[in-house]
């Protein structure tokens, strides 16, 4: 079966912007399958029981009749995703809707906070790494020492970079169509993702010129651990090798992340084809990914290469 991606694209050669070829595209079989997989995704995450699935299809906005760039404008996505984190005890859903919203107070956006996400996600030191940014802002040092310390004794690092995967690729029905489908919105979920305003630059607090503070250097090590040893995501399990590196010297956590990421390529590898089994493989990666957090997806994988 054909690789396609999300929208009309596919990964042929050829001029996609060229209308001829965009029109040959889109009578294809493929892509007719394709594009009645992505109205039935889209209609089983709406339609959904389950609040979170409801809100991933709010997320990703797919167009809901030919010709239309979203489902909804921008502002009544965002609209949308804060009624349902008002409503929702569900952190996952509250991380959704603050992630969206940004910075911005508009649309709603201003009664989500990165405290009551903390509440709802006890143990989780992303929404702490909030509070720190906004600490930092204010010019709060107080609270900026009590959000270094709460994030260093904090359980684990969930971003959830890929937790929407799984309702997602959940919603196929295993038909061709459907698994292309699945991929491209998968791949649009991780683009999304990608672009959230994760705090990161606040780590750089631990630089060398603040480690002569004992009390800050500690903080800091515990942190780089908990990164390393405790995130889903491998973003943020990289962040904690490189502060390991920079506040003990130690660059073995660097190598097993690097011989982790090759893994993943081995694992995720995009090609021009790919048969039916080949894919369903791949959304079965992609699913223990969104389930169990892209670094322990791969430890099958990576432990045989890790020094």
């Amino acid at each position: 079966m054909q690789r396609l991606t999300y929208g009309v694209r596919t990964q042929d050669p050829g001029d996609h912007d060229d209308p001829a070829a965009r029109a040959a595209i889109e009578r294809t079989p493929a892509f007719r399958d394709f594009a009645a997989g992505l109205r039935h995704i889209d209609d089983a995450l709406r339609a959904s029981p389950d609040p979170y699935a409801n809100a991933v299809g709010i997320w990703l906005n797919v167009p809901r009749q030919d010709g239309d760039e979203h489902a909804v404008p921008e502002s009544e996505r965002r609209r949308q995703l804060v009624a349902l984190a008002g409503a929702s005890k569900d952190p996952r859903i509250y991380e959704l809707a603050f992630l969206t919203c940004g910075r911005s107070a508009e649309d709603g956006c201003y009664a989500l906070s990165a405290r009551r996400w903390a509440e709802l996600d006890a143990g989780n030191s992303v929404p702490l790494s909030f509070i720190l940014d906004d600490a930092k802002a204010r010019g709060d040092v107080s609270g900026q020492e009590e959000a270094w310390f709460h994030m260093a004794t904090a359980a684990r690092v969930n971003d959830r970079t890929l937790a929407q995967l799984q309702p997602i690729i959940a919603s196929s029905n295993g038909s061709a169509g459907d698994q292309a489908a699945a991929e491209g919105l998968a791949m649009l979920a991780m683009g999304i993702s990608a672009a959230w305003p994760l705090p990161v630059g606040r780590l750089y607090d631990c630089r060398p010129g603040a480690l002569a503070d004992a009390n800050r250097a500690q903080l800091c090590a515990r942190y780089a651990n908990l990164m390393f040893e405790h995130s889903d995501s491998m973003t943020t399990r990289s962040y904690g090798a490189t502060l390991i590196r920079r506040v003990g010297g130690d660059a073995r956590p660097g190598a097993i992340v690097r011989s982790e990421l090759e893994g993943w390529l081995q694992a995720w590898t995009p090609t021009k084809t790919l048969t039916c089994g080949e894919l369903a493989g791949q959304l079965a990666f992609l699913s223990r990914a969104a389930t169990d957090g892209g670094p322990a997806a791969l430890h099958p994988v990576s432990s045989a290469a890790a020094p």
